[in-house]
């Protein structure tokens, strides 16, 4: 078993921290403060290859693993959570295209998107997130259309995006398995997009509604075949899971630097407060915990790279990265003490920024179930039979 990477990924990994480091950490606190969304940032990464790494060489893509992704992603994650899901959007929606689109598809929008075009995946509902059985949004035959109607919510980068992938019922009646999945262009008659939600962190990742009243779409724009939908959505948590898990990973590195640092020079009872016990525990905690997510991540993104059911490793990565993330943005406030508490000072947008990565691609309740269901699942797969 070896640690180290390749020296592929060791390039990713250096070009992201390069580019964070550069493009994103000197504007993060203005585009936050400011809600503004990161457009010139994510054109400036399309421009160094950093926007399609996961999409195939002919689509116009680097060809990349989902393992080299994720140790990029942690990088604009440490640089800012809200601008690394602006960038990671057109990733996840080229997922489903990956997973189930026609040559044509992924030619045309790949294509497009690896040539900087935004587009967005549309899954979430009012009463429909973690639980996608339960969409509303109906797709109904007619020819050769399919008539959308329904919503979406807190759908990032639509605001911003020139296409959806939207996931509908197409058998209201067959439950899970009458989902169907399309791609939608924005200027189709029809679709109305929402101004971008107001939102306590992340505010450089714009999400927004949007509405489909009677809206064509050709059956030539649907993934794979009617029914498909929700199995294609599950295929895409298995990818876009760890890249969450790898975001939350940069931002407990983060509170773990800028803990560091302000431990080592902020001096109280005549000495660094680095060397108060209690203090120097949180800080230790956050090395161990950055460290254990990291190597969670890893190990999801690498199964799945060699073609392994990856399903409970992203689960166990994206709770773990999540959670710890939350828990280390709120141990960065305490050792900033006061200080911590004035948008002033970065640790204060990272607790806000962490809270979303709880929420989105599956709370971290949700993660817990889909643990315990699988590990029923292999239980079953390796127990001997009872007499």
């Amino acid at each position: 078993m070896d640690f180290r990477l390749t020296d592929e990924q060791q390039a990713a990994r250096d070009l992201a921290r390069e580019f964070a480091e550069r493009e994103i950490v000197p504007v993060a606190a203005e585009y936050d403060l400011q809600h503004k969304f990161p457009r010139d940032i994510i054109d400036k990464a399309q421009q160094a290859g950093l926007t399609s790494l996961t999409v195939p060489e002919e689509y116009g893509g680097a060809g990349a693993t989902l393992s080299t992704l994720a140790i990029a992603s942690e990088q604009f994650g440490w640089g800012c959570a809200g601008i690394a899901t602006s960038l990671g959007i057109n990733t996840l929606t080229s997922d489903p295209i990956l997973i189930a689109g026609s040559h044509e598809q992924k030619r045309e929008y790949l294509g497009r998107m690896a040539s900087g075009t935004l587009g967005a995946y549309a899954l979430t509902e009012p009463a429909a997130g973690s639980d996608v059985a339960s969409l509303a949004t109906r797709a109904r035959r007619v020819g050769d259309d399919y008539v959308l109607n329904g919503s979406k919510i807190w759908i990032s980068n639509a605001p911003h995006a020139e296409f959806f992938v939207v996931f509908a019922k197409t058998d209201p009646d067959a439950g899970r398995n009458g989902i169907s999945a399309f791609i939608v262009e924005r200027d189709t008659p029809g679709v109305d997009v929402g101004n971008p939600l107001p939102k306590l962190g992340q505010r450089a990742s714009h999400a927004s509604e949007i509405f489909f009243n009677d809206v064509a779409v050709p059956a030539a724009n649907r993934l794979g075949n009617e029914g498909d939908g929700f199995l294609i959505a599950m295929g895409v948590f298995d990818r876009s899971r760890p890249m969450i898990s790898a975001i939350a990973v940069g931002v407990i590195q983060r509170c773990l630097d800028e803990s560091l640092t302000w431990a080592m020079e902020r001096v109280t009872m005549g000495q660094p407060i680095i060397r108060h016990q209690l203090v120097a525990a949180k800080i230790a905690e956050m090395g161990m915990r950055a460290e254990a997510a990291r190597l969670l991540t890893y190990q999801a993104s690498s199964l799945y790279d060699a073609g392994e059911r990856n399903t409970l490793a992203a689960s166990y990565a994206k709770a773990f990265s999540a959670d710890g993330a939350m828990w280390a943005a709120t141990e960065a406030i305490q050792i900033f003490g006061g200080s911590g508490y004035s948008e002033e000072f970065p640790v204060a947008k990272l607790f806000r920024d962490a809270k979303l990565l709880q929420i989105y691609e599956g709370t971290s309740e949700i993660q817990r179930v889909i643990m315990a269901r699988e590990l029923v699942r292999e239980r079953g797969r390796s127990a001997p039979a009872r007499r």
